[in-house]
């Protein structure tokens, strides 16, 4: 019998709680010998896990000054080093890996830095996920964040086999940003595990809305509770189920909806339990403000969570959630990302109209989950290592 071939999966964010990182070893770990690396342990079985520390953080005024000035005058490749603790994470023993799964771009850049100084011959598959080449638009951003992200993809792009993001618009972006051939890029989508055991909940008196996800200042939240002032109390309500990313923010939130009768906020949930949870809900509702790139083009994990959970959704003008709404009749989509705009669509939808949604949510829930990703993610593996 011919031994397993080695995987290592490379993410900068606490493995127990990323979806896609727990998607990869899923579908690799009957096949692959599993090695991975980051903030935490994925807490999964035969899988071996190797630490990333925390960035390192400036003691005082001058740090801070000193690497600003190494990013000013181009020392990329020193900054670099410091802030994803390149030189932490040569030191561990890997087995030598046949290929590389590099999520992100430090991901990548990382993936460049072990196989470069280790000289293994393996392949990398980068899942870029998002598009950092614009991924915000502060000042910061702009001077200190994006030259060492522009670097870090320049230097490594010879060295990507295969690549994915998580739509067609942002696939395409990179190819052009990469000067690669259309359709170079390909797609796997934020979609969780098929639950094929829930049903559409009937509607209650009042229409549930939700929304679930994280407490992040620029996604602007506060809009879905300035889209309440337009539905009546008495027949609409809205959760929110929100992490506490930024705990500030969330209380100001929580100060922001106290003057309405008809929102409320609940304690999240395990990841895994989102959609078994939300059943209970009619409406899944979104409004994500367009500014930034990646928000404009977003299609995340909670848009196909809704589906899983048999909900209607609602959301804004975000193109590729709208162009997934519309493809599969889910539910309707504002001509702005105006909380009265969307609220004027609610408004339209008859009781019939939600249950309609819902049940195409059903109907297409098997689909639009993980399901294909996974078998994408196992061939993905078996073809760059052959």
């Amino acid at each position: 019998m011919n031994e397993k071939k080695n995987v290592l999966i490379i993410s900068y964010s606490p493995l127990h709680r990323d979806p896609r990182i727990l998607r990869q070893i899923q579908a690799l770990k009957d096949d692959y010998n599993i090695q991975t690396l980051g903030s935490t342990s994925p807490n999964v079985d035969d899988v071996d896990f190797f630490w990333i520390p925390d960035m390192p953080k400036c003691q005082n005024m001058f740090q801070k000054i000193h690497l600003g000035l190494q990013i000013v005058f181009r020392k990329y490749k020193k900054v670099l080093s410091r802030n994803l603790n390149i030189e932490t994470l040569l030191s561990y023993k890997y087995k030598k890996p046949d290929c590389i799964f590099a999520n992100d771009w430090n991901g990548l850049y990382c993936a460049y830095m072990l196989k470069k100084q280790n000289n293994w011959s393996c392949r990398i598959y980068f899942d870029a996920h998002e598009y950092f080449p614009a991924y915000r638009n502060t000042i910061r951003w702009k001077i200190f964040e994006r030259p060492l992200v522009n670097y870090a993809l320049h230097l490594c792009r010879k060295q990507i086999t295969y690549m994915t993001s998580v739509c067609p618009t942002l696939a395409r972006m990179y190819e052009k940003y990469f000067k690669f051939d259309k359709g170079f890029v390909k797609i796997i989508l934020n979609a969780p595990d098929y639950e094929k055991d829930l049903v559409p909940t009937r509607i209650s008196e009042k229409i549930q809305i939700i929304h679930h996800g994280g407490a992040m200042r620029e996604r602007q939240l506060e809009k879905m509770i300035d889209m309440m002032k337009y539905l009546p109390a008495d027949k609409y309500e809205l959760t929110f189920m929100l992490v506490k990313n930024d705990a500030s923010y969330y209380e100001t939130l929580v100060q922001r909806a106290s003057k309405f009768s008809n929102i409320k906020f609940h304690d999240p949930v395990p990841f895994n339990e989102i959609p078994s949870f939300i059943n209970m809900f009619d409406l899944g509702v979104y409004i994500l403000d367009t500014e930034i790139i990646n928000h404009r083009y977003a299609l995340p994990n909670k848009f196909f969570e809704f589906v899983q959970a048999r909900l209607a959704i609602a959301i804004g003008s975000s193109p590729e959630m709208r162009d997934y709404t519309k493809k599969y009749n889910l539910g309707v989509s504002a001509r702005s990302n105006q909380p009265k705009d969307l609220a004027e669509e609610i408004l339209k939808l008859s009781k019939e109209d939600i249950m309609l949604f819902k049940e195409n949510s059903n109907k297409y829930a098997e689909e639009l989950s993980a399901k294909k990703n996974v078998f994408d993610l196992k061939k993905i593996a078996d073809m760059i290592i052959k």
